[in-house]
């Protein structure tokens, strides 16, 4: 089991690094990217993982680009910025306070599910979503777009793959799923709220073992709380308090110096950390 487990993390570790190659390949070619692609109809596709309410479109909106003229891209990538710093200090917390080194493990999976959904190339056209995903080793790549709904099919190794987006604009709010083989393995949320974000993971197990990571994010500070599941928790509204990962069995939250937190084994932790001056 451990050996098992170890060489997936692995292998998972490989395919982040590729993706993040893959998009800083992305963004070096973006201006030689045509301006606009050919959009194709997708017959029957299957959106039934994806019921968010639409948002009323203003009559001169775009396809992909938020009130404000954001791209999905760009709110994607800015929430991963976000998502990814405020994971950054809570495991650097957690990896040098004498006895929670080993829960800062916790929070691995939390960065890696968002680095593996394309959705970077959501609203780029078909040649940029080719180019991304091809560089990974994906064939068979059909990137369809319908308004603010996005869908990218390819096939790998282990099977087919289908990811779903929906972008709402007037909430600044994401929702994809990732399908395999017909089955929805993997979905993942963000909102734009009145402090930064709230975010949501549900990540479907291989033998109905189920996790559900849940965040919130207000500048530097925020809270990640975790949980096995049965079944997917209800869908984000936008209204989430800044605490309401805090409801989850296992969570860490950090606000300026001061750390709390309940691990796994449910022990409570509180401590002050203060990150190293990079400039000694």
């Amino acid at each position: 089991m451990v050996l098992a487990e170890s060489k997936r993390r692995a292998k998972l570790i490989l395919q982040i690094t590729a993706m993040i190659l893959a998009l800083l390949l992305l963004a070096s070619c973006a201006g030689r990217m045509p301006a606009g692609q050919d959009k194709r109809d997708d017959e029957a596709r299957s959106e039934d993982a994806l019921q968010p309410e639409e948002p009323t479109e203003e009559p001169d909106s775009q396809p992909g680009t938020s009130g404000s003229g954001e791209s999905v891209a760009d709110s994607f990538s800015a929430y991963t910025e976000a998502k990814g710093e405020l994971v950054t200090r809570l495991s650097n917390a957690l990896a040098n306070n004498p006895g929670t080194e080993f829960d800062s493990m916790s929070l691995l999976n939390l960065v890696m599910v968002d680095m593996l959904l394309p959705a970077s190339v959501f609203g780029a056209g078909e040649e940029a979503a080719s180019f991304t995903l091809g560089i990974l080793g994906a064939q068979n790549i059909v990137y369809t777009e319908d308004g603010n709904r996005y869908s990218v099919k390819y096939d790998n190794e282990e099977g087919h793959y289908e990811v779903q987006g929906f972008y709402n604009e007037a909430a600044d709010a994401l929702k994809c799923a990732v399908l395999a083989d017909g089955k929805e393995i993997l979905s993942s949320e963000y909102y734009k709220t009145s402090y930064g974000y709230a975010g949501q993971i549900f990540a479907a197990g291989d033998e109905g073992s189920s996790m559900v990571y849940q965040l919130t994010i207000s500048g530097q500070d925020g809270v990640v709380g975790i949980s096995e599941a049965a079944a997917a928790p209800s869908e984000l509204t936008g209204g989430e308090t800044p605490d309401f990962p805090k409801s989850n069995k296992e969570w860490y939250a950090i606000e300026g110096t001061q750390v709390t937190g309940v691990t796994a084994d449910g022990r409570e932790i509180s401590f002050e950390y203060t990150p190293p001056d990079d400039n000694n």
